[in-house]
């Protein structure tokens, strides 16, 4: 049995991590701890979970941290940017495992984190000797560490999109295009204007123009790992242009992938590729050309489904990549890495289909 906590625990990823959670036999939660909504139990802040839970949110102190770091043996952190050090420091001296489901540990080298986020890194050396895992590709990295970084939900959906081709050597550098639509809920659950119903239905926009949204570098050293470059070494990635959109929506995210390849493909010769790379992937599903997937079909679930298609006029690969962007893209790959440390088959708790329609 895998006890765990959860630091950051009114925002929607922890929701969803407590929903799935009720379907996993082999944990149990022990605390609950934010800055916010404290001392009312979990229930008031997801209506859905009464019955499951009966928690109460706890004070954010070190005190609490402490406490509920020696009742568990893993400890989930959705905290802002440059919050997660100290609260690690404290987990990691009392001999526990964490993940971070932020953004603060995902780069090798401190650097990068501090050039796209505009601050000093309060401790290199935890990003330098963290593991960063999408199961599919990096889960031969988890063994034995105790500090995981969670991937983004863009990067995990746009990685996977372009895992079998960077396998195959097939696409020419820098020719890497991204377009890519969440629903609002990846912009988390603090009020905002745009927002409210009023400004986002019916309404559809780019945001992060020109190359600036943080998960650019992300998806950038994920292609150098997979290519086999140098992570402490990002002047030598390839580079790729990432445009996020937000949609109309309250879940989801559909990435469309473009990349230049250097042959010509057919769409049977790209879904046989893409097929046999994920045959043995419980949470990747591969689509025939003529069928493209939809968000909807990932709804509440950890799966990435996806449809690769070949532009023979172009020369260019197309992948539309769908995924519950805090399903897969958050809590449901944090359960499947949390499998993975404690040696668990990673679809335990997991293995369930989407709601539909």
């Amino acid at each position: 049995m895998v006890k765990y906590s959860v630091i950051g625990s009114v925002g929607y990823v922890c929701g969803e991590m407590l929903r799935m959670m009720v379907a996993h036999p082999e944990s149990e939660l022990v605390s609950l701890l934010d800055s916010y909504g404290i001392d009312l139990p979990v229930w008031e802040h997801f209506p859905h979970l009464k019955g499951f839970y009966d928690q109460k949110i706890e004070d954010l102190t070190e005190e609490n941290v402490r406490a509920a770091a020696k009742a568990s043996d893993v400890v989930f952190i959705q905290v802002p940017s440059g919050d997660v050090a100290k609260w690690a420091k404290i987990i990691l001296e009392e001999g526990k495992k964490l993940i971070d489901i932020g953004a603060d540990i995902r780069f090798r080298d401190p650097k990068v984190w501090e050039k796209w986020y505009g601050d000093t890194h309060p401790n290199p050396e935890l990003t330098h000797n963290a593991v960063y895992c999408i199961p599919e590709i990096m889960r031969d990295q988890v063994k034995d560490n105790p500090v995981l970084a969670n991937p983004g939900c863009y990067p995990t959906a746009s990685t996977l999109a372009l895992n079998p081709m960077l396998k195959e050597g097939a696409i020419v550098e820098n020719t890497i295009v991204i377009d890519a639509k969440s629903g609002f809920t990846g912009a988390g659950r603090r009020p905002a204007t745009n927002k409210l119903i009023t400004e986002a239905e019916n309404n559809f926009n780019a945001y992060a123009l020109g190359g600036s949204h943080r998960h650019t570098p992300e998806i950038e050293q994920n292609i150098a790992y997979i290519t086999g470059k140098d992570l402490m070494q990002p002047d030598t990635w390839q580079y790729i242009n990432f445009q996020p959109h937000l949609l109309p929506t309250v879940r989801g995210i559909e990435v469309t992938v473009y990349a230049t390849l250097n042959k010509a493909y057919t769409n049977d010769e790209l879904y046989k590729i893409y097929s046999e790379c994920y045959k043995d992937e419980p949470f990747v599903k591969v689509y025939p050309g003529d069928t493209p997937v939809n968000t909807k079909w990932a709804y509440g679930t950890n799966f990435c489904m996806m449809t690769p298609t070949y532009d023979a006029r172009t020369k260019r690969l197309i992948v539309s990549s769908v995924i519950d962007n805090i399903g897969k893209g958050a809590a449901g790959q944090a359960i499947q890495n949390m499998n993975l440390m404690f040696g668990m088959p990673e679809t335990t708790g997991l293995l369930f289909p989407g709601m539909y329609p």
